[in-house]
């Protein structure tokens, strides 16, 4: 079989890691490991792209002038975003359409060209990845595009996380991980505290404007001693956060996939999420699911989780068998398929 090439938008891979960057890097690297791909890499260190006028500059004119050199037989984008007038064929993986969902805060400008724009740009890519299938879903009603054109292709779970042998209850705190934006709904997760005496929440995540709501929100329950926002963190501190965690709690009201839970699972801890579709399909059965929004549920939810009952260990040791389906090799797989369908 002829090996493909294919030219791989890897810049978002660069600098501070962050969820576009970790499935940027994953992919690369279970396709390379594959053999029968030959990767060509889109990106340049001199650009900043988390500065809005350089990822549009990436975008519209670094971005596309690369895959054009590269001569590829397929040219993946994998950041969300594409250039107005794509080399084809091209993919472009969109993770969720939270901009256009008006779940994200930004400036007009942003709105505009991550929301309303890019919808239309997105038509223009021969094939959409998504991560979930609710994603898809969602994808085909809000962009407009026809079924057959989005396919699931999926996420995984690094298997560092699977060793992580945490400390049943050893920091006697709940941990959140993610962006601690509005639609992560951390102060639902905040709220349940109070009827959890002891009980201390972790959050581990790039900070936004939102932060000072949160942290508004403690000192208005007298609960800023117990609630820490440790903004970004190392992959190796976040390795420790979850070791230590007596549990993990995902109040997102919106998600495309969701994978930091889902690394809770492969480490063994217990899940407690928001009662959401896209949650239910990422976790299966292996998740003590509360109702989006509501603080006193998510208290029942996590009380009973941190009792550490027989059904809550036995769900947990289900979850790491569940987590471990999530490979990088077998996105790879499907993304080598549709890259085919494509090259011809």
């Amino acid at each position: 079989m002829r090996r493909l090439r294919v030219a791989l938008e890897t810049q978002f891979a660069h600098g501070t890691p962050t969820g576009l960057g970790t499935y940027a890097k994953r992919l690369t690297n279970a396709l390379a490991a594959r053999g029968d791909v030959e990767i060509v890499e889109l990106s340049d260190d001199s650009f900043d792209v988390w500065r809005f006028d350089r990822r549009l500059y990436w975008d519209q004119v670094r971005a596309r002038h690369l895959a054009v050199r590269a001569r590829a037989d397929v040219v993946h984008f994998t950041g969300g975003t594409m250039p107005w007038w794509p080399p084809h064929p091209c993919v472009l993986t969109l993770h969720d359409v939270a901009w256009l969902r008006g779940s994200v805060d930004g400036s007009l400008h942003q709105r505009w060209y991550f929301g309303g724009l890019q919808r239309s740009l997105s038509r223009q890519a021969d094939r959409i990845a998504a991560d979930s299938q609710c994603a898809r879903d969602e994808i085909v009603e809000r962009i407009a595009v026809t079924p057959a054109k989005v396919v699931v292709t999926g996420a995984g779970v690094d298997d560092a996380w699977f060793g992580l042998s945490p400390q049943a209850g050893a920091g006697r705190y709940v941990l959140c991980v993610g962006t601690v934006e509005r639609r992560k709904d951390l102060i639902t997760a905040l709220r349940a505290l109070v009827d959890l005496p002891g009980v201390r929440l972790i959050s581990a995540g790039p900070l936004t404007r939102y932060a000072a709501a949160v942290t508004a929100e403690a000192n208005r329950l007298s609960l800023a001693d117990r609630v820490t926002l440790e903004g970004y963190v190392s992959e190796a501190a976040l390795h420790e956060l979850y070791r230590n965690a007596s549990a993990f709690v995902f109040p997102s009201q919106y998600e495309g996939f969701g994978l930091p839970p889902l690394q809770a699972l492969a480490a063994g801890l217990p899940v407690v999420a928001a009662d959401i579709p896209v949650m239910r399909e990422v976790l299966g059965d292996c998740a003590v699911f509360a109702r989006s929004g509501e603080s006193e549920s998510f208290a029942d939810a996590l009380r009973t989780t941190l009792e550490l009952g027989a059904d809550v260990r036995e769900r947990a040791q289900r979850g790491v068998v569940w987590a471990r389906q999530f490979t990088w090799s077998s996105v790879a797989e499907r993304m080598t398929r549709l890259y085919r369908s494509l090259a011809g």
